[in-house]
């Protein structure tokens, strides 16, 4: 079979007298080079045109990002919260933060619209003007920032507290002379950082101390999903109060079956993406069977505390003040109360006084009186404010609601000075020591012991702050404050305006949150000698009971006899008050 050829053009012939003439002629070699050359460009100028078209698109788009990124260097925390995150970004420990874009910010807002307080929201909203006066006198050396950082200075960070424009129909000059006060111009030259408790303090250390107190909140959290958003509101509150830069939270949470392993993501998320240093630690350890109730819980505390320690020793950072906080309910200005009167009187352990519902008595009754304890030795009682107090000068001040000098407490929240913490041997969270006959108390009153036999017994209680673990029990000890005139019916037609300090409200002991300071309140505690004895009901564990499970002891505090524990070793007070 002959298969036929298929017959050639004579354009494309390769035959010897075509290939001859190509050879010969440079014109025609141009000029079939250029109909190819043109011939290739029709074919591919589609995809040619697609993409430049594709690249022009990308280009607009690259800028178009570009040049929202840039708006991040228009968020100013202030100049010692970024060099504070420009050092710790090396830190291997530590996350990188990036500033958040305007759009960021935007979205932070709406997530934090969401994520307010919903059982302390109305703490401070509605606060009489004459309250609202005092507060901003009253915690204006707490503020973090110098005048004019920020917008609106330091009247605008306390401004922020309440709703309100009291300061509207205020003179100028007197809110001049409220905000410019020389209390934080100078730092103190006893600062944590300056002292000798381990031979000498870095120059690293003086150099991130000095431009503010520094603040550090240890948080234990289990199956406090309802309260988080309470918590953390009031966190980042008080942080943009005393300062981003001056602040660092720690929180260690463990062994929850709700959902707050998640809204701790969030949280972590928030106040990082505000400049907000925190470390949040989560565990899906639980007590065992085996194990005793007091060491697990100095434990779980003392995982709290730990990031104390790694800032100093892996970057020379010490704090001033430490806040060991539980679940809790706390308003604002409570918090903030705590923190001033930790200063004010230069106290080794400040409480409050936390409140839980009676059912029998259907009515709040003090509760953590398994470690609080009177200048005497006598345990506090889980009965209504009349009878919390045995001593008559404890109960005297208790109903006052003025700060009352005691052997321990705990209560919610207590502020610590951290000192004894830096130690060494260091003070921290511990169980009995059960071989040498110790009584098996709270973990949280043995670390007041230690810290009276450390020298630090400066212990009070500050009975104004009443911290509450549910709503109902929030709502009961802090009533609204309500216009007594409309209620009796009566129309004011002229005279003398109403005398807030006269307020019945104001003389009950459940009364409305903004309840006005007394000058008494301000008052340094001329601090006594302790107990030589401590009633102690102690908790061995051994059997099956929820609670204390031996006889109650009368034991001896073994304290140097010659170490006066009233005495100030580390001045955290203010320079002027």
């Amino acid at each position: 079979m002959i298969r036929q050829r298929r017959p050639i053009s004579s354009t494309s012939r390769p035959d010897s007298s075509a290939h001859a003439s190509t050879s010969d002629s440079p014109s025609s070699f141009k000029d079939v080079t250029l109909a190819q050359v043109l011939a290739f460009i029709r074919v591919k100028l589609p995809s040619i045109s697609s993409l430049i078209v594709g690249v022009v698109i990308g280009v607009i788009f690259a800028f178009t990002l570009r040049s929202d990124s840039d708006t991040s260097g228009v968020w100013r925390p202030g100049k010692a919260a970024k060099a504070s995150w420009a050092h710790i970004s090396s830190k291997s420990h530590r996350a990188n933060s990036h500033l958040p874009t305007y759009d960021q910010r935007v979205r932070v807002f709406d997530i934090l619209t969401t994520l307010t307080g919903q059982h302390t929201r109305q703490c401070t909203r509605n606060a009489q003007p004459a309250y609202r006066r005092q507060v901003y006198e009253r915690y204006e050396p707490l503020v973090g920032y110098h005048q004019g950082s920020g917008r609106g200075g330091i009247k605008g960070r306390l401004g922020s507290l309440f709703s309100g424009g009291w300061t509207k129909n205020r003179n100028d000059e007197e809110i001049k002379r409220i905000f410019r006060s020389p209390r934080r111009a100078a730092p103190r030259s006893s600062r944590l950082s300056d002292l000798t408790l381990d031979g000498g303090a870095s120059a690293q250390a003086s150099d991130m101390t000095r431009d503010g107190h520094k603040y550090f909140f240890a948080i234990n959290l289990y199956n406090s999903f309802d309260i988080i958003p309470d918590l953390f509101s009031t966190m980042l509150k008080i942080s943009a109060i005393l300062g981003y830069h001056n602040v660092f939270i720690s929180v260690y949470e463990n062994g929850s079956k709700d959902q707050t392993k998640a809204l701790l993501r969030l949280f972590d998320a928030v106040a990082r993406s505000v400049g907000l240093r925190v470390v949040i630690r989560t565990s899906l350890r639980t007590r065992g069977a085996f194990n005793h109730r007091i060491e697990y819980l100095a434990e779980v505390r003392n995982a709290a505390l730990a990031p104390l320690a790694e800032l100093r020793e892996a970057e020379g950072e010490v704090f001033d003040s430490v806040i060991f906080m539980n679940d809790v309910l706390p308003c604002l200005d409570d918090l903030m109360e705590l923190v001033w009167q930790s200063r004010r009187q230069n106290a080794g352990i400040t409480c409050g006084a936390d409140y839980i519902f009676h059912d029998d008595l259907g009515s709040p009754v003090f509760y953590d009186n398994w470690v609080a304890r009177d200048t005497n030795g006598t345990a506090l009682e889980n009965a209504p404010f009349e009878m919390v107090f045995k001593a008559p000068e404890s109960n005297w001040r208790f109903q006052r609601h003025l700060p009352i000098q005691v052997q321990s407490c705990w209560n919610g929240i207590a502020v610590l000075d951290p000192a004894p913490l830096y130690m060494h041997p260091a003070v921290k969270f511990r169980m009995a020591n059960l071989a040498k006959g110790e009584c098996s108390a709270s973990e949280c009153s043995l670390i007041c012991n230690d810290y009276m036999a450390a020298g630090y017994g400066r212990i009070m209680m500050v009975s104004r702050v009443k911290l509450a673990y549910d709503k109902q029990v929030f709502d009961l000890t802090h009533p609204a404050r309500r216009n007594l005139t409309v209620i009796r019916g009566y129309t004011r037609l002229g005279g003398t305006p109403d005398d807030p300090a006269a307020d019945p409200q104001d003389r009950s002991w459940y009364g409305p949150h903004d309840r006005l300071f007394r000058a008494e309140e301000s008052e340094p505690i001329d601090f006594i000698q302790p107990p030589p004895y401590v009633f102690c009901w102690g908790w061995e564990g051994y059997g099956d009971l929820d609670g204390p499970d031996v006889e109650p002891i009368w034991e001896p505090l073994k304290l140097d006899p010659t170490r006066d524990i009233t005495k100030v070793r580390h001045d955290r007070g203010f320079a002027e008050l």
